[in-house]
């Protein structure tokens, strides 16, 4: 029995003799913040550098490798090398399209080099938040120049309009001039109240997130029904009032559906006529 103990202890040793590598929970990763860009103002067709920043709170030097994301599309990676208590700028370009977008970053891999040798690490913070952001789309005029498609949009309904008040009695043209302001003021109020609910709706998530975020184990006789659908119904709401946002807030996209919408209208009025 002896011998068997020994032969055991011999073993252990060995075992113990070698260096063993784990994944190690670090305290460093992305600063708060997090995200931001090179220029305040993101205009479509414009090139500019998406920024985040990680700070290596730790002893040993740090790499990583960052990947830049606007929703599932990877922008641009980067490999980053820390040394001990070092905050590090990392960035990628971006040339920037009309849309919404929503930018974030992750690191994908990280190794600390202690006694010259890597090993494998798991950063705190190894993604930044979503920053979301609505490009509009860049129109020109007639003579090149760069304008706000809102702005043209309202030129050419101005321009319209005094070609109405030409051509038609003055009760007349005075209801349509009159009819274009009462639509457009209803298209910015109800813009000012979907964006509103929208906001509201994307904080209720987060709040949703960041209780997730804090509550390591949940018993499952302890969810109810409600917290189980509350999140999805959120993300629901979220989607639609955003795409309520999105027509609501662009002059073009908003008058070509009502210019649509009429067309189908009359187009179906025309057909039922024509049958009879």
């Amino acid at each position: 029995m002896k011998k068997y103990f020994l032969f055991f202890l011999i073993i252990l040793s060995v075992i113990l003799a070698f260096p063993v590598y784990a994944e190690t929970l670090v305290n460093s990763g992305f600063i708060p913040g997090q995200i931001w860009y090179s220029k305040a103002a993101l205009v479509d067709g414009d090139t500019i550098n998406i920024h985040t920043a990680i700070w290596n709170g730790e002893k040993d030097s740090i790499s990583a490798k960052v990947e830049f994301y606007d929703k599932n599309v990877i922008l641009g990676s980067r490999d980053v090398i820390l040394l001990a208590s070092e905050l590090k700028d990392v960035f990628v370009p971006w040339k920037i399209t009309a849309g919404d977008h929503v930018i974030s970053a992750k690191i994908i891999s990280s190794l600390a080099t202690v006694s010259g040798v890597k090993e494998k690490i798991v950063l705190n913070r190894t993604t930044t938040s979503e920053d979301r952001q609505f490009v509009s789309v860049v129109a020109k005029n007639q003579a090149g120049e760069t304008v706000s498609p809102d702005k043209e949009l309202q030129t050419q309904i101005d321009k319209t309009s005094s070609e109405i008040n030409s051509i038609v009695p003055k009760n007349v043209s005075t209801s349509v001039t009159n009819g274009f302001s009462v639509v457009d003021d209803f298209r910015d109020k109800t813009f000012t109240q979907v964006t509103a609910i929208k906001n509201d709706t994307q904080n209720k998530i987060d709040q949703i997130n960041s209780e997730k975020e804090k509550v390591t184990e949940t018993p499952k006789e302890n969810v109810s029904l409600s917290s189980a659908t509350e999140k999805p119904i959120a993300y629901i709401k979220l989607f639609l009032f955003s795409l309520f946002a999105f027509v609501l807030g662009s002059k073009i996209i908003f008058y070509g559906l009502v210019i649509l919408i009429v067309f189908l209208i009359i187009r179906f009025i025309y057909r039922m006529i024509r049958n009879r």
